[in-house]
C-alpha cells in the first residue's frame, strides 16, 4: 500500500458528507469510484438521520453531494448509485441529469449518465394486495471524464460449453461471456448472511459481492474508493478486502461503531494484480447459480431418472425429500401450469405424478431398488420378481408423497425445514 490507510484519517462519522468530501479526503488523493446506497427517503431508521424529508429537499441534498464527488473526482471517475428505480426516476432531473427550472441542462460541470444496471435478487416477503413482491434495484451508472473500465474481468459462465466456437474460446482461457446489464443472484444481506453486522443492526446493508463487483470492474488496486453515505462501512471494507483505499463518511454518529480497522485490508490483489488483470474471472457461489439445462446438455427427464437412480445412496429423509421435490415439479409444469389448463380433455382425470413415478422407476437398477425398499424396512422376498419390487417402490413414493386431497396446510408440513441438511448429515 503505496499510502498508508488509517481509519481515523478514511472513516468519518457525525459530519455532513458535502463538506467531508471537500475538505477531509486525506493526502490530497483523489477517488476513481465513488460507491454508495443513499438515504432512500421512505422513513428507515438512520439512527439520529431523518430519512422522511421533503422531497426538493432530499434531492437538493444528494445534488449537492454528488456535485461535491464529482469536483473532488479523479478526472477520470466512475460514481455507482443503489436504490429503488420509483426513486431514482423521481430524482431524475434533479440528480442524475440535473435540468434548470425552465428544463434545460444546467452548465456546471457533472457526471455524464453512462448505464441503467438492474440488480435482482431472491425475496421471500409475500407481495402486496395490488403489486408484486419487489425483488430489484437500480444501479445508476456514471462517469466523469473517461475512465476505463474492465467490464470483462468478472463473467458468466457460458451456456453452450459444447458448441465447437465456445470449445475454442475455453481453450484458449477464456471462462464466459461479459455480464448483462441485470444482474441475478447476488442476495440481499440478510441478518444470516456472514458480511451482515449484528452489533449493533443497521438497516439497508449492501452486500460485499455486489459491491466487489463494482470495485474490481471499474477500479484497480491502490486507488480510492469512496461512499459519501457509509452507513455501516461496507464499501470501506469491500475496497479493503481488494487492496483498494477505501473512504467513507456519514453524518450519523453512531455508525463510528462499524469502522474498519487495517487488520481488514487484504494485500492479495495488489500483489497478484499483473497476473489476474487479463483473466476472465466468477464472483457467484456455485450454490447460487442455477442448474442449466441447456449447458448440461441434458433433458430434464434424464435428470429425473439420474436422480432416481442415485436416490438409494441419500439417507432415508432425503430420500423421502427428493421424491417430494420431484413430485411438486411436476406440478409446476403440468398440472399447476397455468398455460396447460384446458389443453386436454382429460388432464384432470390424469394421475401426472403416478405415471412420472412409473416411468422413471423402469430405469432405476434392480439392486437400487432393493437397496431404498430395505432403508424404509420394507420386507419383500428373494425370489420376488423385478416387476413386482418395481411396484413396491412405486407404492413406496406414493406413500411418502402427501395425499392430492390434503390442504395446502398440511402439505407444506411436509417441506422440509431451513437447516434440515445439515441435520440429517
Amino acid at each position: 500500500m503505496s499510502v498508508e490507510w488509517d481509519a481515523g484519517l478514511f472513516c468519518l462519522s457525525g459530519v455532513d458528507s458535502r463538506i467531508a468530501i471537500k475538505k477531509m479526503i486525506p493526502n490530497g488523493l483523489k477517488p476513481k469510484l465513488f460507491l454508495t446506497d443513499p438515504p432512500y427517503n421512505l422513513g428507515f431508521d438512520y439512527g439520529s438521520v431523518d430519512d422522511s424529508l421533503d422531497i426538493d429537499e432530499y434531492h437538493g441534498m444528494l445534488h449537492d453531494v454528488f456535485q461535491a464527488a464529482y469536483d473532488a473526482a479523479d478526472d477520470d471517475a466512475h460514481l455507482f448509485i443503489i436504490n429503488y428505480p420509483e426513486i431514482i426516476g423521481r430524482m431524475w432531473s434533479d440528480v442524475i441529469e440535473p435540468k434548470t427550472k425552465q428544463g434545460l441542462p444546467r452548465k456546471r460541470k457533472y457526471w455524464k449518465f453512462k448505464q441503467w444496471i438492474t440488480w435482482c435478487y431472491p425475496n421471500n416477503w409475500p407481495p402486496g394486495r395490488t403489486k408484486f413482491t419487489r425483488a430489484s434495484r437500480a444501479i445508476i451508472w456514471m462517469t466523469k471524464g473517461k475512465p476505463s473500465a474492465n467490464i470483462k474481468q468478472i463473467v458468466q459462465p457460458y451456456r453452450n460449453p459444447w458448441d465447437r466456437r465456445v470449445k475454442e474460446h475455453l481453450k484458449n482461457g477464456m471462462k464466459g461471456p461479459a455480464l448483462y446489464d441485470w444482474w441475478p443472484q447476488i442476495d440481499l444481506c440478510k441478518n444470516v448472511s456472514t458480511d451482515k453486522v449484528t452489533d449493533p443492526r443497521y438497516s439497508n446493508q449492501m452486500p460485499e459481492t455486489l459491491l466487489r463487483r463494482i470495485i474490481h470492474i471499474t477500479t484497480e488496486p491502490g486507488d480510492l474508493v469512496a461512499d459519501p453515505f457509509a452507513g455501516t462501512f461496507s464499501t470501506v471494507k469491500a475496497a479493503l478486502h481488494t487492496s483498494r483505499l477505501g473512504w467513507g463518511c456519514d453524518m450519523n454518529q453512531s455508525t463510528k461503531v462499524y469502522h474498519p480497522t487495517i487488520d481488514e485490508y487484504n494485500d492479495y490483489y495488489l500483489i497478484h494484480h499483473d497476473l489476474i488483470k487479463d483473466q476472465q474471472l466468477f464472483d457467484i457461489d456455485a450454490k447460487a447459480e442455477p442448474f442449466d439445462f441447456e449447458r448440461a446438455g441434458i433433458t430434464y427427464a434424464n435428470l429425473r431418472r439420474a436422480l432416481m437412480t442415485g436416490m438409494v445412496s441419500l439417507p432415508e429423509k432425503q430420500q423421502e425429500y427428493l421424491a417430494l421435490e420431484l413430485d411438486r415439479l411436476e406440478i409446476y409444469s403440468e398440472s399447476g401450469n397455468i398455460n396447460n389448463l384446458g389443453a386436454d380433455s382429460s388432464f384432470y382425470e390424469q394421475d401426472v405424478t403416478t405415471n412420472m413415478f412409473r416411468e422413471l422407476i423402469k430405469s432405476v437398477p434392480v439392486d437400487s431398488i432393493k437397496g431404498i425398499l430395505n432403508s424404509h424396512k420394507v420386507e419383500f422376498d428373494d425370489d420376488c420378481t423385478d416387476s413386482k419390487l418395481r411396484t413396491m417402490l412405486l407404492n413406496l413414493i406414493k406413500d411418502i408423497l402427501p395425499d392430492r386431497g390434503q390442504s395446502n396446510k398440511s402439505q407444506n408440513n411436509s417441506i422440509p425445514n431451513e437447516g434440515i441438511e445439515r441435520d440429517l448429515n
